[in-house]
């Protein structure tokens, strides 16, 4: 019961922040321009400020950080070929959604925010790399995956490249990497307000994921988007573990990937979905459903690890 009262703890807030999200459109206290407005806050200034000052200031052994990128990354490759075949039997209009939905994750504000309650400021420091790492593959996998599965669409490398040269995450991720690489100190004040941006991240990003939601939309779930939910909460962290127990990861180490492998499907497959000709309606269901669920899997798969671990 502890360790489940633990696991509780650090799930619980998170997931009364999205629900809190959701109540607050509900009341139109906040309404549908101030989330998007928000959501681009977080996207391009403050996940990004949160992402740099962790690295800049972490104390992380790169040692350690290798195994956790190579479980992270490998495991959801390993996650492609098993939703494939799922995908088979589904109408194929609908493949390149339900596979994404099967290893697309929020690993950036939900996981982030998971392990920041779970392990401190620390463990954010220790897997921020692995965000990075996710977020290239992630947008990488999606956009071969619509363009097999919509021939209206064109892939281009030049696009896609440029495309992950802009994102504001991998930024901040590199430009954290080449501060310490090149020993520069920054001014406190610039250090300080860097700060400032960061804290407010997770609580505004949490918020928009909760007002995001839809509840008519989530009411009508397929059996669809509850498999391509489950290999999000419970197959992918499974896949990640193992590796990573052979990689010989620590109890600590361990809590990180399952948390970030556990983290429900992000918004930005629904934005990429809509954007690229895949079912948005299947994706917006799968974006629902696991980030209701996840608050069950995560607490189970913590309390677990707390216990076997």
């Amino acid at each position: 019961m502890e360790n489940l009262a633990f696991a509780l703890s650090v799930t619980g807030p998170i997931f009364l922040m999205i629900i809190g999200g959701y109540l607050l459109k509900l009341k139109g206290i906040v309404r549908t321009s101030f989330i998007d407005d928000a959501s681009k806050l977080v996207f391009h200034i403050t996940l990004p400020a949160l992402l740099f000052i962790n690295i800049y200031s972490s104390d992380a052994s790169p040692s350690k950080e290798i195994p956790l990128l190579t479980a992270g990354v490998l495991g959801t490759f390993l996650m492609l070929p098993l939703a494939w075949l799922l995908a088979r039997p589904i109408m194929p209009m609908d493949r390149s959604a339900f596979i994404q939905g099967a290893f697309r994750g929020n690993v950036a504000i939900v996981g982030l925010a998971w392990i920041q309650k779970a392990y401190g400021d620390a463990g954010v420091s220790n897997s921020a790399a692995l965000v990075a790492a996710l977020t290239i593959q992630f947008n990488v996998i999606a956009v071969v995956l619509f363009v097999l599965y919509n021939k209206e669409t064109k892939f281009g490398w030049r696009i896609l490249f440029w495309e992950l040269v802009k994102n504001p995450l991998i930024l901040g991720v590199f430009a954290a990497i080449v501060c310490r690489m090149l020993a520069i100190r920054l001014p406190e004040v610039l250090h300080d307000t860097i700060q400032y941006l960061a804290s407010v991240s997770l609580p505004l990003g949490l918020i928009c994921v909760g007002a995001s939601m839809k509840m008519r939309t989530l009411m009508r779930s397929s059996p669809t988007a509850l498999v391509a939910s489950l290999l999000k909460l419970v197959v992918a962290p499974m896949v990640c573990l193992l590796i990573g127990l052979v990689l010989g990861m620590s109890p600590e180490y361990l809590g990180y990937l399952m948390l970030m492998a556990g983290s429900p499907c992000a918004i930005s497959a629904f934005v990429m979905a809509h954007a690229m000709g895949g079912n948005s309606q299947l994706t917006a269901n799968i974006v629902g459903l696991s980030t209701l669920l996840s608050v069950v899997t995560a607490s189970i798969g913590l309390a677990l690890l707390k216990v076997y671990l």
